[in-house]
């Protein structure tokens, strides 16, 4: 949420971020212990999960407070897939911050792995100078109820494709081109960029 509250002494102003870490992903060895470990001893929720590829897990007031994701299982530490970090995910306020986050990388030489829409939201993958996976991420849905509620559906269409499609770079980087020239931009979700 975005604003400011009064601390202590009304002359000094906290501003509140525009964007904050929102999940995890984490590579485990065995799916189904680490559900069980969360679940019994954090009381998380299972909200979904396909056939043994992945779950997710929250306390019940998002969608997702944990992605687990089953580890490669030869990998050694620090090779792709290893058990540990998957990525941390910073939630930013809306398509508009979402899109200038994208430029602001892109104009930085940032190389992005990848931008996805996952249906509950898009992510924009990258790597932090020491290999940190990283998602910048933005909520498709009006809601967190709403999110929660199409987060815990399992659908024969998410069953085949559980991680999403490929959002258009192309288009990511117009819109925030036109927000930098001070046009409006829409929600993006569906063209509705005006200019």
């Amino acid at each position: 949420m975005v604003g400011s509250e009064q601390v202590g002494d009304t002359s000094k102003t906290v501003r509140w971020p525009s964007a904050r870490i929102t999940h995890i992903g984490l590579n485990v060895s065995d799916l189904a212990r680490s559900i069980a470990f969360y679940t019994q001893a954090l009381g998380m929720k299972v909200m979904k999960s396909a056939e043994g590829r992945f779950a997710t897990i929250s306390f019940g007031y998002q969608h997702h407070d944990i992605a687990l994701i089953p580890a490669a299982r030869d990998s050694s530490p620090g090779a792709p897939m290893a058990v540990g970090m998957n990525h941390f995910a910073i939630e930013v306020r809306d398509y508009e911050d979402f899109v200038r986050h994208y430029g602001r990388l892109t104009d930085a030489g940032v190389a992005v792995e990848r931008v996805i829409d996952h249906r509950t939201g898009m992510g924009i993958y990258f790597k932090d100078p020491d290999g940190n996976s990283v998602e910048v991420w933005c909520e498709n849905l009006p809601s967190m109820p709403e999110a929660i509620r199409f987060g815990t559906t399992m659908s024969e269409e998410f069953e085949e494709n559980h991680i999403g499609y490929p959002v258009d770079r192309d288009q990511l980087y117009h819109d925030y081109r036109t927000m930098m020239a001070g046009r409006h931009i829409g929600s993006g979700r569906g063209g509705d960029i005006l200019e």
